[in-house]
């Protein structure tokens, strides 16, 4: 994810106080999963054309999530909204844990 995601993941989370390399990890570990809810809803709104693009894109990318990123925020209509919205649901779902 982007470091602006990392911040509000680690500022969301209450993150800020563990050591850098702690914080570090668990941003990863809580980007990682909103990376796949994020592609979840992205693919549930993509025809199938754009899913073989997609599946070319992330061939293409390998482990540099960057592009798959920038692929999805050019062609998933409303994609930062659904980044929002999936981010709030993980917060939401993990309370209990990081409180």
């Amino acid at each position: 994810m982007s470091d602006e995601i990392n911040k509000k993941i680690a500022k969301d989370f209450g993150l800020d106080n563990m050591d850098s390399r702690e914080q570090e990890e668990m941003v990863e570990k809580i980007g990682n999963l909103l990376f796949e809810s994020v592609v979840e809803r992205a693919i549930d709104v993509m025809d199938e054309e754009m899913i073989a693009e997609f599946e070319n894109t992330v061939s293409e990318a390998g482990s540099d999530y960057q592009k798959v990123i920038g692929f999805l925020k050019s062609k998933v209509p409303g994609f930062n909204q659904i980044v929002s919205e999936e981010l709030s649901r993980l917060k939401r779902a993990t309370a209990g844990i990081f409180a």
